[in-house]
């Protein structure tokens, strides 16, 4: 054999040997292809999925004015209310009343005690009689002096007037030279000279009266202070006795009995059951629409009362917004302060609305797949259907939905991977 026939043997050698290797592949390939495709098949969802019609909640889609309106949650609270501290101080000797209890501006609420206090009072009232006691004797000793001054000037009137005669005797005695010219001058200087001592004596009885009226006034001053001063401790003693000053509710008290106090401690805070208002809290989306003066409802569980927005908390808290709500109707007889309430307040009008019964997991402003019953009442396919605001229970349908359309509006999440679901009645 030649080079050249053993190198074309060769050739075919390996020309044929591949194809001999690869034969098996075949049969591997459709047995693997038929496992995949049987996976796939039982992955695929089932077409015929039922589900009971008491299981699901349906509701229809309804075309109307719709009055927009945000709800929350929230409690009346009192809109006077009275803190009650100690006025001094003391030691909680008696609590007469305990918080829920209703109350008046009388009613007693707790005693405290304070000997120091007695003593203080004891001590003042003793000062303030001391006080009296020297003013009368400091207005007699007044009176005393003032009279044994009268009697001098009495004296000195007496004295002019009997010098004055003197010389008007002697006047015609010197004139005929029986009384000398001498003794004539000296019973004249002796007239001036009265004369001039009753006008100093007269201007010192003046001036002592005022001095006596000066010197009562400032010992009636201090009384006064001294009165004031045992006023205070007698009010501060008074005060040991806390009554509910205004009608209402007993709220709290954060003391106990046996406790000392110091002045200012709060004892008890008391709210007025007759002037309240419902503190709501409110989604900070649907805040946004609320303002000062739309009109509200709160529902007490016992009855409904009308109200008005007055104010607007600026402060967010975990997500929400307190808004106070101005009671104006008559509260029902179970009002009282804390008491839980539920709110609506009016925002406006949605004319001609489209909306159905809010489904459970929509959101606002959203799009989202829900399933609508044909015909026969006896399936319901996937329609998605684009939302717009929500509206006390229900929310408003943009797009996707016709009036009188109903829908599955309970929880169908588990359901979305089926197109297409067979209701059973």
């Amino acid at each position: 054999m030649s080079i050249k026939s053993m190198e074309i043997s060769k050739m075919d050698i390996i020309k044929t040997s591949p194809v001999k290797n690869k034969s098996w592949l075949k049969p591997v390939v459709f047995v693997v292809a038929v496992l995949a495709f049987t996976a796939w098949q039982f992955n695929q969802p089932s077409s015929d999925t039922t589900v009971a019609r008491s299981e699901i909640r349906v509701a229809a889609v309804q075309q109307s004015d719709l009055p927009f309106t945000v709800s929350g949650f929230g409690k009346l609270i009192s809109k006077h209310k009275r803190l009650l501290t100690a006025p001094t101080r003391a030691t909680i000797e008696e609590i007469l009343v305990l918080p829920g209890t209703q109350v008046t501006p009388d009613t007693i609420i707790m005693k405290l005690s304070n000997p120091d206090l007695l003593l203080q009072v004891n001590n003042a009232e003793m000062e303030l009689a001391r006080h009296h006691a020297s003013l009368r004797e400091l207005i007699i000793n007044q009176k005393s002096d003032y009279l044994a001054h009268q009697v001098i000037l009495v004296q000195i009137k007496a004295n002019l007037a009997a010098a004055e005669l003197k010389v008007e005797a002697q006047a015609s005695l010197a004139k005929k030279g029986i009384v000398s010219s001498i003794d004539f001058k000296r019973s004249k200087l002796a007239a001036t000279q009265l004369a001039e001592q009753l006008t100093i004596e007269q201007q010192r009885l003046a001036h002592l009266k005022n001095a006596h009226q000066e010197k009562i006034a400032v010992q009636a001053q201090f009384a006064k202070q001294l009165d004031a001063n045992l006023a205070l401790k007698k009010s501060l003693q008074a005060g040991l006795v806390i009554h509910a000053d205004i009608e209402g509710v007993l709220q709290s008290m954060p003391v106990t009995l046996g406790q000392s106090v110091t002045a200012g401690e709060q004892l008890a805070l008391v709210a007025s059951n007759k002037t309240m208002i419902a503190q709501l809290k409110i989604p900070e989306r649907d805040a946004q629409h609320i303002a000062i003066g739309h009109q509200a409802e709160i529902n007490t569980r016992s009855a409904l009362v009308r109200g008005v927005v007055n104010r607007i908390d600026p402060v967010i808290t975990n997500g929400s917004v307190i808004i106070d709500i101005d009671i104006t109707g008559a509260l029902p007889v179970n009002a009282r302060p804390e008491l839980k309430v539920e709110g609506i307040i009016e925002i406006g009008m949605l004319n001609n609305a489209l909306y159905i019964k809010h489904p459970v997991g929509v959101k606002a402003n959203s799009s989202k797949q829900l399933f609508t019953l044909l015909a026969d009442q006896q399936t319901a396919t996937l329609r998605t259907i684009k939302f717009g605001r929500v509206i006390g229970n229900n929310i408003e349908l943009l797009s996707g939905a016709s009036e009188g359309e109903q829908f599955i509006v309970s929880d169908t999440s588990s359901w979305l991977s089926n197109p297409i679901l067979t209701i059973t009645d």
